[in-house]
């Protein structure tokens, strides 16, 4: 101890010189002033003394030398070893102020690092924050009040309901962050209130009903026949991209899938001689496998036969695939006298699949969606791509009955049999069952 510790002076301090491992020295003259030399030659003076009832001594970092001198750190080591003596901890009022001080920005560039965000969802926030509140990047998280908040919610629902409340969930989100990220040295946090729950508070939340919008059976037919006109046509004229979405838009009505999704898919993932497919890069993270019904080999077979990157809706740009088809969809809507989005496709396919009693587990898997932790019963059902097709074959044979098309799945006689007998009366079979029997 004698060797390390002893009075500090500018020139003694100036002479110390630095190991392979940090090195601690005692100042003789205020006990609990200690200065450590790094490796590196860095030397930084601390406070290094125990909280009144505790027995792990705290560390308070007052700054390096030469640029905090001998006497300045005995003053700072006074008055932090002060707030040590009145129970207080030096390292919490920094985080306080370093609290105090953290601006709208920098919690969300800390929150972007926290997570692993998909470029779709990154590119929504960055949205938000450029359209909504890139006026208050530079201010401080504190002074975002709940008056201020609310008026902004205000502004933004005049323009649109429900992009003011994403703007609010993706803010609420981000004071939620902060409220784990910034905390004091006992584990308290230092930003305990979210200010967003005012909007709660005034019952001011838009709460913009989900879309219902959907194919009618009825509109089907003009449906699949627009796509097949418009793809007929592209196809003599080598309109690639054309014919291409309408493959993929026609895929999605016989398969609900989210538009991303399947836009998404590759060659290496579709296995025709198996009958499946899979798609990896999904929105809930889960992979998932499904079968391949008559109207999907169909589209498959024809995209093979045009394939022009390594993506099953390929197309001659920089990212090898369809990215927007919206324009095309907009064309079938004029042509076909009929208005649909792709979301519209995928409540038509659930739909549908309510109608003929799908299970619900089977209609969530088939639909990617997850199911809730505190479900037992979904964690042991598992359904593959064989689980899968019969339920699979079953919607895409009555969604092909409303457009109008016939022989379009892999019917056997005893299917067709079931499905003739499901069409008679009560009477009528009672009839029949007696005519076997007789």
């Amino acid at each position: 101890m004698a060797a390390t510790k002893f009075r500090f002076t500018e020139q003694a301090i100036e002479k110390l010189t630095s190991s392979d491992k940090r090195t601690r020295y005692y100042d003789s003259q205020m006990p609990g002033l200690i200065i450590d030399v790094l490796p590196s030659q860095k030397k930084t003076f601390r406070v290094y003394k125990k909280l009144p009832g505790t027995q792990k001594p705290l560390s308070v970092t007052i700054g390096s030398f030469p640029s905090i001198s001998v006497e300045q750190a005995r003053k700072q080591a006074r008055k932090a070893m002060a707030d040590i003596a009145d129970g207080m901890n030096p390292n919490d009022s920094k985080r306080h102020f370093r609290a105090a001080s953290v601006t709208l920005e920098t919690v969300y560039a800390s929150y972007k690092l926290s997570r692993k965000l998909k470029a779709t969802t990154l590119r929504g926030y960055e949205q938000v924050m450029d359209c909504y509140f890139d006026d208050w990047a530079k201010k401080r998280l504190a002074d975002l009040t709940e008056t201020r908040i609310y008026r902004r919610h205000c502004e933004l629902t005049k323009r649109s309901p429900a992009q003011a409340d994403l703007a609010m969930r993706t803010l609420r989100a981000l004071f939620n962050f902060a409220r784990a990220e910034y905390k004091s040295s006992d584990g308290r946090t230092l930003f305990p209130h979210n200010p967003v729950t005012v909007l709660s508070e005034k019952r001011c939340w838009n709460n913009v009903a989900r879309k219902q919008s959907r194919l009618r059976p009825s509109q089907l037919k003009p449906f699949l026949a627009v796509i097949n006109e418009m793809r007929d046509e592209a196809i003599i004229h080598r309109q690639d991209f054309t014919a291409t979405v309408c493959d993929f838009v026609e895929f999605m009505a016989f398969t609900g899938l989210r538009k991303t999704e399947l836009l998404k898919l590759e060659w290496k993932n579709v296995f025709l001689d198996d009958q499946l497919f899979c798609l990896d890069d999904t929105k809930n993270g889960h992979g998932l496998e499904l079968p391949i019904t008559k109207p999907l080999e169909e589209i498959l077979k024809r995209r093979a036969e045009r394939r022009v990157s390594g993506f099953v809706f390929g197309a001659e740009n920089q990212h090898g695939r369809v990215v927007e088809p919206k324009k095309i969809i907009k064309q079938m809507n004029e042509r076909g006298d009929i208005s649909f989005t792709l979301h519209d496709l995928r409540r038509t396919f659930c739909s549908v699949a309510e109608t003929i009693g799908v299970g619900t587990y089977t209609l969530k898997r088939l639909l990617n969606h997850k199911t809730s932790r505190n479900d037992v019963t979904a964690g042991y059902t598992v359904l593959t791509a064989e689980e899968l097709r019969e339920p699979a074959d079953r919607i895409c044979r009555r969604l092909s009955e409303y457009a109008g098309v016939r022989n379009c799945g892999n019917e056997n006689s005893l299917e067709q049999l079931t499905s003739q007998l499901a069409k008679l009366s009560k009477e009528q079979r009672l009839e029949l069952m007696s005519a076997l029997i007789a």
